[in-house]
């Protein structure tokens, strides 16, 4: 079989065309073609689609979307020992064509490609890639990209933070509950977050230590984290959702004077730069095209496998859309109006009709 079933933006600001003759792209030098069980729908792709720009991609449109993937390696390109034929992947996708998730088969490079354990699924599995992306460049990426924290896959790195506090906004979304469980290999005594409230059982067992209400106001914010007995100075805080007006809005608040915030928007604010009261932000998008953003990609996918493996760190809450490649629009459309909560939305392409 030489083509597949692929959904893709042919222009800026364009709808998905499923095209169903689409040549399947074939491995290069260190690479894996994989026939795709499993495609998480990211913000990420709601925002590509509705602003039509296509970070860290030149040659701009057609693209293919869908940047959390898992599935089979069906093929092996020249020099790859570090898979084999039938091993279970998840990794992530980028915009250009050959390597997107909303198809039926798909390339990754070896280096941002990890092992599926035993006893997770593709569901599992493509949830993992950017969420754990996203928070460990907020948490360990370098300033001004990121907070600047020592990287729990360094010597020294785990437990580095005990006795200290971190907020994270935005909690229950993917990126917050990968954030939450990289806070927590941290050491941090104090992890902070904000939910909608019937996730606070969900976030205190990845490690949540309080779980606050996502539709308080900054101010009644400040007033709850005084109510936090024993809490230190909150000198990092991580914007996990990337909404200016609630969660960018409540990590700042909840931020001492001289701390340091990093939110996932790269819209927000303008560049990376100092806020008030000495509060200095970062920002970056965790894209794997971007060559920054790939250095930490490829650092995180060198020891990920085994923090799955020995339980450290787990998957997100996953809800398969029906239809295959023709439920993406139905997953965007609920990302746009704020219908997901706690959960991370998949779409299996072999189900496309």
């Amino acid at each position: 079989m030489s083509t597949q079933k692929s959904l893709l933006l042919l222009e800026a600001k364009a709808d998905y065309v499923l095209n169903r003759a689409y040549p399947i792209p074939q491995p290069g030098k260190d690479e894996i073609l994989v026939k795709i069980k499993a495609s998480a729908i990211n913000p990420g792709d709601y925002w590509v689609k509705s602003l039509g720009k296509v970070p860290g991609r030149a040659e701009g449109f057609p693209i293919i979307t869908g940047f959390d993937i898992a599935g089979d390696v069906v093929k092996l390109g020249e020099g790859v020992t570090k898979f084999k034929v039938g091993d279970r992947v998840f990794f992530a996708g980028n915009f250009d064509p050959a390597y997107g998730g909303f198809q039926e088969y798909t390339l990754t490079d070896v280096d941002t490609a990890a092992i599926i354990p035993p006893g997770l699924s593709y569901d599992d599995g493509s949830t993992l890639s950017v969420s754990f992306a996203t928070g460990y460049i907020g948490l360990y990426g370098v300033v001004p990209l990121g907070l600047g924290l020592k990287s729990i896959l360094t010597d020294g790195g785990i437990g580095a933070y005990s006795g200290k506090a971190i907020f994270i906004a935005g909690g229950s979304s993917s990126s917050g509950v990968a954030a939450i469980q990289l806070a927590k290999l941290s050491g941090f005594t104090y992890i902070v977050t904000t939910s909608s409230l019937h996730n606070r059982a969900y976030l205190q067992g990845f490690g949540a230590t309080h779980v606050l209400d996502r539709k308080l106001s900054p101010e009644q914010l400040a007033s709850e984290l005084k109510n936090i007995k024993g809490l230190p100075k909150l000198e990092y805080a991580f914007d996990a959702y990337g909404d200016e007006n609630t969660s960018f809005a409540a990590a700042t608040a909840a931020l001492s004077p001289g701390g340091r915030v990093v939110t996932v928007s790269p819209v927000i604010g303008g560049a990376a730069g100092d806020l008030p009261d000495g509060k200095v932000k970062s920002t970056f998008m965790a894209v794997k095209g971007i060559p920054v953003s790939r250095a930490y990609y490829v650092e995180l996918f060198a020891g990920i496998e085994k923090l799955l493996e020995d339980g450290s760190i787990k998957p997100a809450r996953s809800e398969v859309l029906p239809g295959g490649l023709t439920g993406v629009d139905e997953g965007l459309k609920r990302i746009e109006k704020g219908q997901v909560s706690g959960v991370k939305l998949v779409i299996h392409p072999e189900d496309t009709p």
